[in-house]
């Protein structure tokens, strides 16, 4: 209930990408009265991101999209470093893992399937109002509109251009081609099964077989260059008008940039408007998805909870060096394209790759040892015998925590802890 001169709404979110989306799905979650803007009046028709991993499968479930995410997910095998031959040179994923997180650890997708999903989950919250093919008001206005304000503005946020937030950049800029087709055939052409990069040292490349008919490829540009013939460099793969429908070809900046800070008072930066790295690890979109669950349950401790503003701080504070660290593999990824195009001996480490180096992601710096910092395991869904808040979960009955009973579970949800507290977010907070 709203007292005269309080803010209508508790957050005020700006752009409904799969960020903001994502975001506006757990403010609604945790109780927040929220008002969305977005400009364009229906999702973006054209498949931009293309996968994700366990961790934002598991985000979703939290929402209640499990039972779209076994329809519009397909699992990915991984990814493969190959000659211009096709050969393969090393490969992250020669190895099977346990889903540790309940699901497995990639997945591809096509965005605006995904985009109509997590849109198509707002109408169930009353207190989530989205306006839909309306410009966010201006900035000052939004301040007094909520008490606090979230841009998901996309990477050139007029939002941070508004607070004057400068962008850094980390060193990586290049000019690539990025091509989705539809097959009319899935099988044909017979392509490869698993993402591809291609160290061709007449033009780097990324293959992706994505979810159901579609396709990606990614061609590295000189500076200089005009835009090839897409069905000429689509020729080699054996892929043809006659085969598949062209959807997009659009050139990109494939660069690295991060905000100089994601919070100006009650506003806050989040997804691309915070944060912009190369695709070779497919962690773009999954970032803004991190951001939003790591952002939504703070919120709701403020203000809900009498939590202090402060709390809002470990926002930035967490999210950016995982996102740095994220990005800096995504840059190494990249670069390493060029160096085995070269020299097929170039391989990340002195000695041989290791697989595990890039395929897991890094924890939060929370402070302590681990498992601390790291999400906590969900073997057979334990997620939905959770409350929705902080929970002590156990793998003995023996465990009292001050608060109360804990969830007993088994001992590997515990990483071989007696117990661990959880944060709302699933990450580990400390250990006992």
């Amino acid at each position: 209930m709203t007292t005269a001169g309080s803010p209508s709404y508790d957050v005020a979110i700006v752009g409904l990408g799969p960020t903001g989306a994502t975001l506006a799905n757990l403010c609604g979650a945790w109780g927040l009265r929220t008002i969305v803007f977005e400009r364009s009046t229906a999702p973006y028709p054209q498949p931009r991101a293309c996968h994700l991993d366990a961790e934002i499968a598991r985000v979703f479930q939290h929402l209640g999209f499990e039972d779209d995410l076994h329809r519009l997910l397909t699992v990915s095998a991984g990814m493969e470093y190959v000659d211009a031959d096709g050969r393969r040179l090393f490969t992250f994923e020669g190895f099977e893992r346990e889903p540790l997180l309940g699901w497995h650890e990639d997945y591809v997708f096509v965005q605006p399937e995904i985009d109509a999903m997590l849109r198509d989950g707002l109408e169930q919250y009353a207190h989530v109002e989205v306006r839909i093919g309306d410009d966010a008001p201006p900035l000052d206005e939004l301040r007094r509109l909520a008490r606090y304000v979230v841009a998901c503005d996309g990477a050139s946020s007029p939002t941070r251009e508004r607070l004057g937030i400068g962008l850094l950049d980390q060193g990586y800029d290049e000019r690539w081609l990025v091509v989705d087709v539809m097959l009319r055939d899935p099988g044909v052409p017979p392509l490869p099964g698993i993402i591809q990069q291609v160290c061709d040292r007449r033009r780097l490349a990324t293959f992706v077989p994505s979810h159901g008919r579609h396709r990606r490829w990614e061609f590295r540009l000189a500076e200089d260059e005009l835009v090839p013939d897409v069905w000429r460099l689509l020729a080699p793969w054996g892929v043809t008008r006659e085969l598949g429908d062209l959807v997009r070809a659009a050139t990109y900046r494939f660069h690295a940039l991060e905000a100089a800070r994601w919070r100006d008072g009650n506003v806050f930066l989040a997804g691309d408007a915070a944060h912009q790295m190369p695709p070779f690890m497919g962690q773009g979109m999954c970032s803004g998805v991190r951001d939003a669950a790591n952002l939504a349950w703070k919120l709701a401790e403020v203000i809900h909870d009498g939590a202090p503003d402060s709390l809002l701080d470990t926002y930035e504070s967490e999210r950016r060096p995982h996102v740095a660290a994220v990005t800096a593999m995504s840059i190494e990824a990249g670069r390493l394209l060029g160096r085995l195009a070269v020299d097929r001996d170039a391989l990340p480490l002195a000695d041989t790759p290791d697989p595990t180096r890039w395929s897991r992601l890094p924890g939060l710096d929370l402070g302590g040892a681990f498992p601390i910092g790291h999400q906590l395991p969900q073997p057979d869904r334990l997620d939905e015998s959770l409350p929705d808040g902080w929970v002590w979960v156990a793998a003995d009955d023996g465990v009292v925590p001050p608060d109360g009973r804990p969830v007993v579970v088994e001992p590997r949800a515990t990483h071989g802890h007696r117990a661990v507290l959880v944060r709302p977010d699933r990450y580990i907070a400390a250990v006992a």
